[in-house]
């Protein structure tokens, strides 16, 4: 099972680049407005030239978010792969997994922060167009965050509490 997990988790990072890539090649053909594909999507943006500039403030802002999340996510699933392995391997309980949680944490904390700004962006973006440009905010994200930092202590509790057996042992 665990060799499927660890499959699965190293193609979610192929995907993962994949998508980036293939997000900003299009955003930044938008906004370059290559073969007049950028000309034509804000042809449907109705009013003048400070809406059309609020809307191309808003894909410049998503092109922005597009690099930091798929960082943060491909830490999220190095790390996730570290514990499986760990897992297997009977040593989940370490030090090393509990910095691989505060890392999952902070990483999660860092997209938690990104969507806020898409977020920022997605309602400015619709009060200057009148169109909704769908966002909404999340809890979950934020309540795995501090759940992600309290694992992490009791990991390394875990491993200081074991470490402790092995050497009275």
């Amino acid at each position: 099972m665990y060799v499927f997990i660890l499959a699965g988790l190293r193609f979610f990072r192929w995907v993962n680049w994949i998508v980036a890539a293939l997000l900003t090649l299009f955003f930044v053909v938008l906004l370059t407005d290559a073969g007049g594909l950028g000309t034509s999507v804000l042809a449907g943006v109705e009013g003048d030239l400070a809406v059309r500039a609020q809307v191309r403030g808003y894909l410049l802002g998503v092109t922005g978010l597009v690099l930091p999340m798929a960082l943060a996510i491909d830490r999220i699933l190095t790390r996730l792969a570290g514990l499986v392995h760990d897992a297997r391997t009977g040593t989940a309980l370490s030090e090393a997994n509990a910095d691989r949680l505060r890392t999952i944490g902070w990483c999660l904390l860092a997209i938690n922060l990104a969507d806020l700004v898409y977020g920022w962006l997605s309602v400015r973006a619709s009060a200057a167009t009148g169109e909704y440009f769908g966002w909404s905010l999340s809890l979950t994200g934020w309540v795995a965050v501090p759940l992600l930092f309290v694992l992490a202590h009791v990991f390394r509790e875990g491993a200081a509490m074991r470490d402790d057996l092995e050497g009275t042992v």
